[in-house]
């Protein structure tokens, strides 16, 4: 005898079967400093976060049979996030010295292909200045951007394991 199932028993399963869940995170305006819009983001799932965005531990600390992973990869957003923010806001205040004082020393009456030419010399010497410090943070970035991605795949890993466990045959 097989029971029937109801439209309502559907929609539950078609839910619990549904990859994505609603996302609240917002975007601020842009930092005047780094230039970077900060996410702001939804922490009304089922693990908050704490007050302070510092952790007190070291994430890899944790073990993985007992970290909450959703703690561990909002905290790790957040970390992410901060670590753009100081870089790309003292890399632009150091940029917008030393371009000020390219300007500043140029007579006030200088015509334009003398700024043109100024402000060109200064952009090829800070790229090649800034080329070392540049690498060492892209290659910083792509491995805590790999650590995000790689806590992100647990979480919706644990997420998925979840929705299969709660999953009735009728």
């Amino acid at each position: 005898m097989s029971p029937r199932i109801s439209l309502a028993h559907l929609s539950t399963y078609k839910r619990l079967l549904h990859t994505s869940r609603p996302s609240f995170n917002f975007i601020g305006p842009p930092d005047p400093t780094s230039n970077i819009r900060p996410i702001i983001y939804n922490t009304s799932s089922s693990s908050s976060l704490p007050e302070s965005k510092h952790h007190p531990y070291s994430l890899r600390e944790f073990s993985d049979d007992i970290v909450d992973h959703e703690l561990q990869w909002k905290l790790h957003r957040e970390q992410l996030d901060a670590f753009n923010h100081a870089y790309w806001g003292e890399s632009n205040t150091r940029f917008e010295a030393a371009k000020t004082s390219v300007l500043s020393a140029l007579p006030p009456n200088a015509p334009t292909e003398v700024h043109e030419h100024a402000l060109s010399e200064f952009y090829k010497k800070w790229v090649i200045q800034e080329r070392a410090r540049q690498d060492e943070y892209d290659v910083e970035l792509r491995k805590r951007t790999f650590e995000d991605l790689s806590l992100s795949a647990k979480v919706e890993w644990e997420r998925a394991k979840k929705r299969l466990a709660s999953w009735r045959f009728l």
